[in-house]
């Protein structure tokens, strides 16, 4: 197949429609309109956004399936599909903004997942990194890197000319405008500073598929390796993610090998999902330890009721399980500074956990580590009770082992 006519199919043919059920809308992005569709359902929200010169629809197969677990929106950019052409000169900004105004317009709510094919990962980076604290995951699929014509040039000045030269001339004209801002990132070889990348979980996918007659250098074996390499850099820009090489499908792989798309999206899903509840589990960590050092200052100055209100509400905002909660009273007990806090700690567990025999078992240890020995009885006698009616066997044998050592120390003391 000829250089043109894979780029004409790659650009017109057959698209996959997204059978969702949903109509597409005409979405006012200031003076024009772009065409859109939402579906599905789920925490995140997975925006796509098409290679140079295609539409929403070449998403088709992946979007179908990705849409079972989370929201999705799809569009067509100005000038591709049914979405009206931009009035002000294509450029990678004016692409962005149109995305910012799309997103605001269609009132979508983040947090997103961003999937890029090709130029289309220029302005999921871009947005990305005007809007890190809404964005949480990349998913970039044979992604246009910025530094690939000068990298092609180093290794063949020739060559890599007559690429430019055979791309540009297969480019309708109702693209060439955005081609040439293209071009003008890759002469430049840096994309305009729209900042920093936010550190979020990546996925790159990389073709490094080989061709039996390659018209073009960037897909000959050399070629191959520059592309390799520049994703490689550029994924090692993140601290969490996947590279993946695939030689089975060419640039296109959304829709030569959607599945490895729809695993990419579904990895920098769990990944987010599982950075979300780490830091708000850090959050409640930092919270409750302030509450606590409050606490230990009603302590000092003995205002004891106000110390374990304070505890007990941050205890009951954290939302921790009695383990967890168990777990951070032992980590106090074992610091003298800490301890009078721990008490209160183990306190909260006995009221909100009433019919534990361990949170009564725990409490009638730190009482015991701070000498008060006649209030750890009765923390452990009520454990035995509790035990006993549980079958709970390990707490049951652990207090009455409690109470014989209170027992050896009461007699010591007499002696």
């Amino acid at each position: 197949m000829t250089l043109k006519k894979t780029f004409l199919l790659l650009f017109f043919f057959g698209n996959t429609l997204l059978a969702t059920g949903q109509q597409t809308k005409m979405i006012n992005v200031g003076d024009h309109s772009l065409e859109m569709i939402q579906a599905g359902t789920g925490d995140y929200t997975v925006i796509f956004e098409s290679g140079f010169g295609t539409d929403y629809k070449v998403w088709g197969n992946v979007a179908a399936e990705v849409m079972n677990m989370n929201q999705v929106m799809l569009y067509s950019r100005a000038g591709t599909g049914k979405s009206e052409a931009n009035p002000k000169p294509q450029t990678l900004e004016a692409a962005v903004q149109d995305l910012n105004t799309l997103i605001e317009q269609a009132n979508l709510k983040p947090p997103f997942i961003l999937v890029g094919h090709s130029y289309g990962a220029f302005i999921i980076r871009a947005y990305a990194a005007q809007h890190p604290d809404k964005v949480k995951g990349l998913v970039l699929v044979d992604p246009a890197h910025e530094k690939m014509m000068q990298e092609l040039k180093k290794a063949d000045q020739a060559k890599a000319v007559k690429d430019i030269e055979l791309q540009n001339s297969f480019v309708p004209d109702r693209f060439r405008q955005e081609n040439e801002a293209i071009n003008r990132i890759f002469e430049k070889a840096a994309l305009p500073d729209f900042g920093v990348l936010p550190q979020v979980p990546a996925v790159v996918l990389t073709s490094v598929q080989q061709r039996a007659n390659p018209e073009l250098f960037l897909h000959e074996p050399k070629g191959v390796e520059i592309w390799r390499a520049l994703h490689s850099e550029f994924f090692s820009r993140f601290t969490s993610g996947a590279h993946v090489i695939t030689a089975h499908s060419g640039h296109n792989i959304h829709r030569e090998e959607p599945e490895l798309v729809i695993n990419a999206i579904r990895q920098v899903v769990q990944a987010a999902t599982k950075e979300k509840a780490r830091q708000e589990h850090e959050a409640k960590t930092t919270s409750l330890h302030d509450k606590l050092t409050q606490s230990a200052v009603y302590l000092k100055q003995r205002k004891e009721p106000k110390a374990e209100a304070v505890a007990f509400e941050g205890l009951r905002d954290s939302g921790f399980g009695e383990r967890t909660i168990n777990t951070i009273a032992y980590q106090y007990l074992n610091s003298p500074a800490t301890l009078p806090v721990s008490l209160l700690i183990f306190k909260y567990n006995t009221v909100t956990y009433a019919s534990s025999a361990n949170a009564f078992d725990s409490y009638g240890e730190a009482l015991v580590k701070q000498g008060k020995l006649k209030q750890a009885e009765e923390q452990f006698h009520k454990a035995i009770e509790l035990a006993t009616a549980a079958n709970d066997t390990s707490t049951l044998k652990n207090s009455k082992s409690h109470l014989e050592k209170i027992k050896q120390l009461k007699s010591s003391k007499r002696l």
